[in-house]
């Protein structure tokens, strides 16, 4: 059973300000075996991750692996299953890698909007499938479309998306990840603050705005994951490829 619109806005005015662990724990009972997380493996991602795992050890962590990525990521991705003994559930582009630079070629310069589509977005709803709950690390001060996005969302008539850390700053983050002796994305020390597929990444030229480094010059801020179930019911469980 979901929530009203009036008890979904009474959730989140509840666990307003609330810590992760606690709104996790309220997703997790709501939605049993029904909840996944979701992670990127970026440069703070084992915040979310060491959270998650205290209140459900064995929830299910998706990973989207779009064939870009670096091989530090990679890297960082295998050291933190170890650490933190994860359930990582791998998605991949239901075209090989070699096959969409045949047929597209560079199309993150040309298209990054459709590139993403196909290699993230195509992916995470094959993810998703089954699921009644994704749990994302989007936090409100990264973007302005971000700050304006709620605990508890619902998308489509049976899904929610739920987003604990989203009240939390990068200064809470960074101390929750050295106060559990955890590490930082590989290349964090080398000045990337906001790190996605390879082609489509850099270090941020804004020091202000840790996600400049992103499709830089191309007028882009979100991959498509966090906006395309927006005002759209139904849309987990769609496997076709995007035209």
């Amino acid at each position: 059973m979901m929530h009203t619109a009036e008890e979904r806005a009474a959730l989140n005015a509840r666990y307003k300000g609330a810590h992760p662990t606690d709104i996790m724990a309220y997703a997790c009972d709501f939605f049993g075996d029904k909840i996944a997380i979701s992670s990127s493996f970026g440069a703070d991602s084992a915040c979310l991750l060491s959270l998650a795992v205290k209140v459900k050890p064995d929830i299910p962590v998706i990973f989207i692996n779009t064939g870009f990525l670096f091989p530090e990521t990679l890297a960082f991705r295998d050291d933190l299953v170890r650490r933190l003994k994860l359930d990582l559930r791998e998605v991949t582009p239901l075209q090989s890698h070699a096959d969409f630079l045949k047929e597209h070629g560079k199309l993150y310069e040309t298209d990054p909007d459709r590139c993403c589509a196909i290699n993230k977005v195509e992916p995470l709803k094959r993810g998703l499938e089954g699921l009644r709950c994704w749990v994302s690390g989007v936090r409100a001060d990264q973007t302005a479309y971000r700050a304006g996005l709620q605990y508890f969302e619902q998308k489509g008539e049976d899904f929610y998306k739920v987003s604990p850390l989203l009240g939390w700053s990068s200064k809470q983050v960074f101390e929750h990840i050295k106060a559990e002796g955890l590490p930082m994305h590989p290349l964090w020390e080398r000045g990337y603050t906001s790190i996605g597929c390879e082609p489509c990444t850099g270090v941020p030229g804004d020091p202000d705005d840790p996600r400049s480094g992103r499709w830089t010059g191309k007028h882009k801020s979100e991959c498509g994951i966090h906006t395309f179930m927006d005002g759209a019911a139904g849309a987990v469980g769609r496997t076709e490829r995007p035209a």
